[in-house]
């Protein structure tokens, strides 16, 4: 669904809006923020990557909007709506959680039950979830199947986990994601322990699904070159905060970040040689012992004084694209 603006122009409607969104976890050294102040909205027929390193909070954040951190983990502060509605209240949670909004998780291997075969754990959701019985839950089982790609469906209805490769894992979690017709998928690092071939024709899939099927996809990951391919919009994510927003082409062409500028030098490439990479220095912080300014500062070959004295805003330097960086000025007018 999408309207018009006062130039006739298409807007898209905007599904998901999270605002300052802060989750944080109790330990011995004090709280540590998986996801600190995090603002974001994804809009329908959208496909919007979040990437960072490892520990960055993007998993976190996947689970806060659906209601699933666990204790000691809490959501602090922030809001968290879907369609206008408080995803944060438990009624609403429930009603939307593996309906409205599905999660393809990390590793299928640990998320798929060993004990039950993939045709018992489709009938327990579809059950659960969708309210079918009897004849109709296997048929909407192998139409699932065969909507991912799955060969012979009868069979691997009958099959377990162990039994599949990754690739067909993956693929049994995308059907279980999306089994209840889902308008937007969270896709928590779906492609993480495949080779680039498996890699590719997963995000193919889930390119040509989203498409035909009108879903909204929320890509999590740490690969940029998933990014690349497959995302309209990229939100860097670094030490619980966004740095960094931009449309796709423009990240890519001109980072204004210096994490960003870092993640993607140290990204192989066919035309340059490997002695042109360059890491990141330094390692993340411990996230419980954050200075007061830039959490990036320590890592920064373009830190100032103001950087270690407060946390950059989030601000506009040009039409869609936003940075926190002292070193970038806000767009003024």
């Amino acid at each position: 669904m999408s309207s018009t603006n006062s130039n006739g122009e298409a807007r898209q409607e905007r599904l998901l809006e999270i605002k300052d969104l802060t989750v944080g976890f109790p330990t011995r050294d004090g709280v540590v923020l998986g996801v600190d102040g995090l603002t974001l909205n994804v809009g329908s027929h959208e496909r919007l990557g979040v990437v960072g390193e490892s520990g960055s909070g993007k998993s976190v954040m996947g689970l806060a909007i659906l209601g699933m951190v666990l204790p000691p983990g809490r959501i602090m502060g922030g809001s968290v709506k879907w369609r206008g509605e408080n995803v944060l209240d438990e009624t609403v949670a429930n009603r939307v959680r593996g309906r409205e909004i599905a999660m393809i998780f990390q590793d299928p291997m640990v998320s798929l039950n060993p004990l039950k075969t993939v045709g018992a754990q489709l009938r327990e959701l579809l059950r659960r979830r969708a309210g079918l019985e009897g004849a109709k839950i296997r048929q909407r089982s192998l139409e699932l199947l065969e909507m991912v790609g799955i060969a012979n469906p009868q069979d691997r209805l009958k099959s377990y986990a162990f039994e599949l490769s990754g690739g067909m894992r993956q693929r049994v979690m995308i059907a279980t994601a999306l089994a209840c017709e889902p308008t937007l998928l969270i896709a928590d690092e779906p492609t993480t322990g495949l080779d680039v071939t498996i890699q590719d024709q997963i995000l193919t899939l889930l390119h040509d699904l989203s498409t035909e099927l009108g879903v909204s996809v929320l890509m999590i990951t740490h690969d940029l070159g998933v990014v690349a391919q497959f995302c309209d919009r990229v939100q860097v994510m670094y030490a619980g905060r966004i740095v960094e927003r931009a449309p796709i082409a423009e990240m890519f062409a001109d980072p204004q970040h210096p994490y960003s500028l870092g993640l993607l030098q140290s990204v192989p490439r066919v035309d340059r040689d490997e002695s042109e990479l360059s890491g990141i220095p330094g390692e993340p912080l411990d996230r419980a012992q954050f200075p007061p300014g830039c959490a990036f500062e320590p890592r920064c070959g373009e830190s100032h004084d103001v950087c270690r004295q407060s946390a950059p805003p989030l601000v506009k330097i040009a039409e869609r694209r936003w940075v926190a960086c002292y070193n970038r000025p806000g767009d003024q007018s």
